[in-house]
């Protein structure tokens, strides 16, 4: 063989191994640890991955740019408002730098009034790393989209468009097989209800007719009346007892202390009943609807309307 042909063989080869595609999932992960394409890129991203997380009414702030107070992205998830915040550094990053990121994308939380943070981000977080930020964020909502939870977003198949756009990655031949096979399901499907259709109107209504003899539509019985009502009686004391003792650190109010040893040892009870991040209501819309719950229930066990004492 001519030497020269040799060299170009060797260098062919060497090419194509530097070119092959990770496997494992880790092609994603690591074009997301080495991003490289600014904060414009990476709020788009974010706000594509709260589209597929159930997240509507995404709202960008400013990728291009721009004073955005303290929220790259507002948006609604169970009729509560959330912002959401992108942070995609180049390369892995101490805790310490991703947490002092992260408190002060907190603080937009009180500043935009909203129930949430979407904390959306390409490093790597461990369990306990987790758990802090989210313990930092109390007594809000937070969501933590860290690299992994977010290579598994992007690495479903509804979503390979949206890798191939901001990551470049193509689908393999594993993921073409994974796609067609989703969408044979749902033809399939689709098949179905209109072969109903064609075959008898009465039949295919039949099949999008909610079964009123489902376990769900049972009626409850009292002891579930009354334990719901417990519940949110014991959410509504807590949120005003949580009301008060600030305004008892800030010696607003003077309360005997004996009373005041009581309530707080009811209040850590609670807290050990239900688990503290179920309890905080932040918003007007929550509050509402956890006092109408109380009034609802109480009118169906005899109580007269709004009657909301605790």
């Amino acid at each position: 063989m001519d030497s020269s042909n040799f060299k170009i063989s060797i260098s062919n080869s060497n090419f194509y191994k530097m070119a092959k595609r990770r496997t494992d999932g880790d092609e994603t992960w690591y074009r997301l640890i080495n991003w490289t394409k600014g904060q414009k890129s990476s709020e788009r991203l974010a706000a594509h991955i709260l589209n597929s997380e159930a997240f509507t009414s995404i709202n960008p702030s400013h990728p291009l740019g721009g004073k955005d107070g303290l929220k790259d992205i507002i948006s609604t998830k169970n009729n509560l408002q959330w912002i959401a915040a992108a942070y995609f550094p180049r390369g892995q990053k101490n805790f310490t730098e991703i947490k002092k990121k992260f408190i002060g994308d907190k603080k937009g939380i009180r500043k935009n009034k909203v129930s949430g943070l979407a904390f959306v981000t390409n490093q790597e977080l461990t369990l306990h790393e987790r758990k802090e930020l989210k313990d930092i964020g109390k007594p809000h909502t937070i969501e933590i989209f860290h690299l992994e939870r977010i290579c598994h977003i992007l690495d479903t198949a509804k979503n390979y468009g949206i890798r191939l756009e901001f990551l470049d990655i193509e689908l393999s031949k594993e993921e073409q097989l994974s796609y067609f096979a989703i969408k044979d399901e749902k033809m399939v499907d689709l098949s179905e209800k209109l072969e109903h259709l064609m075959m008898d109107y009465t039949s295919f209504k039949r099949s999008f007719e909610v079964n009123e003899n489902a376990e769900i539509f049972k009626v409850r019985t009292e002891k579930e009346v009354y334990s719901a009502l417990e519940r949110f009686v014991d959410q509504i004391w807590y949120n005003r007892h949580q009301g008060l003792k600030k305004r008892v650190a800030k010696k607003e109010v003077t309360i005997a202390p004996d009373i005041w040893k009581g309530a707080l040892a009811a209040a850590k009870q609670i807290e050990t009943k239900y688990g503290e991040e179920s309890l905080w209501h932040e918003s007007d819309f929550e509050w509402g609807m956890l006092n109408g719950k109380v009034s609802a229930l109480r009118w169906l066990t005899g109580d007269d309307w709004d009657m909301l004492d605790t």
